[in-house]
């Protein structure tokens, strides 16, 4: 009965999240397909499936151009700041990338060339590419060499055309929402088609030192500015910055620290207890996915023995472009339903797994800590800026990893809920707005509004909407810095082993 009602809560939970996710983000009938399978599993409840069968009537209806749209970027009044109103004077986006080709392929050695031509089939043509650099130039700093971390793995690890679709819409709504700073306090300015958005926002752009991350801003840009002409520079560069201060992803800053403090939470005994009791999953998956136990997979560590993102990545990337989970193996029929069946619990341990590191201290400072810092400093200069001269407008394209981090830190409900297992998906935003609410230049005249996906977030487990004062944001800030309390130890993995384990933390 206890293995029921988990499996139940764990398929609940999942599809809670992953069927309310934005439309945009995956194919609605590929959904409504997945609910429909849920609505129809003999091993859940009659009421859980009842909601599967609900989700599947509803994206039904989305795909086939019936019911109503939740629209994240609306622009209906909200009851307060929470959404909306005010004059927005800085705004910082981080986004994930968008959809991707998997990071590596886990199937037979058999299967190895199959795969990567079907991959390749999903990824967009170099003239793309080329016209998004006319627009958009890339800067990458010399440390790393003109070599982004992904480029050796071609195609895995890419963006994909869908990928690049996503980026563009999340720009176009952020073009609707900031096109023109509305200077009157508690209204919000629409769509201006004559002001230009550059003239505006002083528009900067970081990204981590991957292809596909560059590529996602290159196409967030492109959504964003989107009157900019065929074969003409916008002025507007994406940013590679050193490795040594990149505030964006501390897993490729000081891979071999970032693996002291994982390898700490790793080997808390609460930690291997819970981890053994996937070990069975794990094996179930590697039957599979042989690929999982390939060199490199311990630098997760626990024992069950696999590499979770990976793992998770193969339903995902999938799902995404409606591909059975087993179409390019040798497995029969009977295999896809038991792989369906291996999705939902492999989602719920990543989660799981995260959570653990990030509910460390030293570990959620390390990676949480400079990104929230980096804004925090800008937002507290940012009131002083002349009245005629531009307003921030920075946006820093990253990972899954680091979405979820800063998710952690400022206390969002939707990760620290027991009963959640949330995932950044494929081009998730979290947006962070400073907010002038009435006219007088007081510290207090301000609030840093804060959405995930356009829509207000609960923070510190009683702030609705995602609303901080200025000195609650700094606050917060300096309680996730406070947490940085363990050193370098010379134990610490280094050299080309620390290289090679690079790519396995981030997605």
């Amino acid at each position: 009965v206890r293995s029921r009602k988990r499996k139940n809560f764990i398929a609940a939970s999942f599809f809670r999240h992953f069927l309310r996710r934005p439309e945009e983000e995956m194919n609605t009938r590929n959904i409504q397909s997945l609910a429909l399978r849920a609505g129809n599993n003999s091993n859940i409840s009659s009421k859980t499936q009842a909601c599967f069968r609900r989700r599947a009537s509803y994206f039904h209806s989305v795909s086939h151009g019936n019911g109503a749209k939740r629209r994240p970027f609306s622009n209906d009044k909200h009851h307060s700041y929470a959404l909306q109103g005010g004059s927005v004077e800085g705004v910082w986006v981080f986004h994930r990338h968008g959809d991707r080709t998997p990071s590596r392929p886990l199937c037979g050695e058999d299967m190895i060339e199959e795969e990567a031509a079907f991959w390749r089939t999903k990824l967009p043509s170099l003239d793309s590419s080329d016209r998004l650099n006319d627009k958009f130039s890339i800067d990458v700093h010399e440390s790393h060499n003109e070599e982004f971390l992904d480029a050796k793995r071609e195609p895995y690890g890419y963006l994909t055309m869908i990928g690049m679709q996503q980026m563009l819409k999340v720009g176009e709504k952020y073009h609707l929402r900031h096109c023109a700073r509305n200077r009157v306090a508690g209204s919000f300015a629409g769509r201006h088609e004559n002001t230009a958005f550059l003239e505006q926002w002083d528009v900067r752009v970081f990204s981590t030192n991957y292809l596909r991350t560059v590529m996602s801003a290159q196409c967030f840009l492109d959504g964003l500015l989107g009157n900019i002409e065929e074969g003409v520079d916008s002025g507007v560069s994406v940013k590679v910055r050193p490795r040594s201060n990149d505030t964006l992803n501390a897993f490729d800053r000081d891979p071999e620290f970032m693996l002291g403090l994982v390898t700490d939470v790793v080997e808390s005994d609460y930690f291997q207890a819970q981890d053994a009791i996937a070990a069975p999953l794990a094996a179930k998956l590697a039957h599979y996915l042989p690929g999982l136990l390939k060199k490199g997979h311990r630098a997760h560590g626990g024992p069950s023995g696999i590499n979770w993102i990976h793992a998770t990545d193969h339903f995902v990337c999938r799902a995404a472009h409606g591909t059975k989970f087993t179409s390019l193996d040798a497995h029969d029929g009977v295999a896809e339903a038991e792989m369906q069946e291996l999705a939902l619990p492999s989602l719920a341990h990543l989660s799981w797994r995260f959570r653990q590191w990030y509910t460390s201290p030293p570990l959620l400072a390390a990676i949480g800590a400079p990104p929230l810092r980096e804004i925090e400093l800008q937002l507290k200069a940012t009131p002083s800026v002349p009245a005629y001269e531009r307003r921030p407008f920075t946006i820093y394209s990253c990972h899954d990893v680091t979405i979820l981090a800063l998710l952690y830190a400022i206390g969002a409900n939707i990760v620290l809920d027991e009963a959640s297992h949330f995932w950044p998906a494929y081009a998730t935003t979290l947006a962070f707005e400073l907010v002038k609410v009435d006219n007088r230049d007081l510290s207090d005249s301000y609030i840093v509004r804060i959405l995930l996906n356009g829509e207000p977030i609960t923070v510190n487990s009683q702030r609705i909407g995602g609303m901080l004062t200025m000195a609650e944001f700094s606050s917060i800030v300096d309680k996730v810095e406070s947490g940085a309390t363990r050193k370098k130890r010379d134990g610490d993995i280094q050299g080309e082993k620390c290289e090679e384990s690079r790519e396995l933390w981030t997605g």
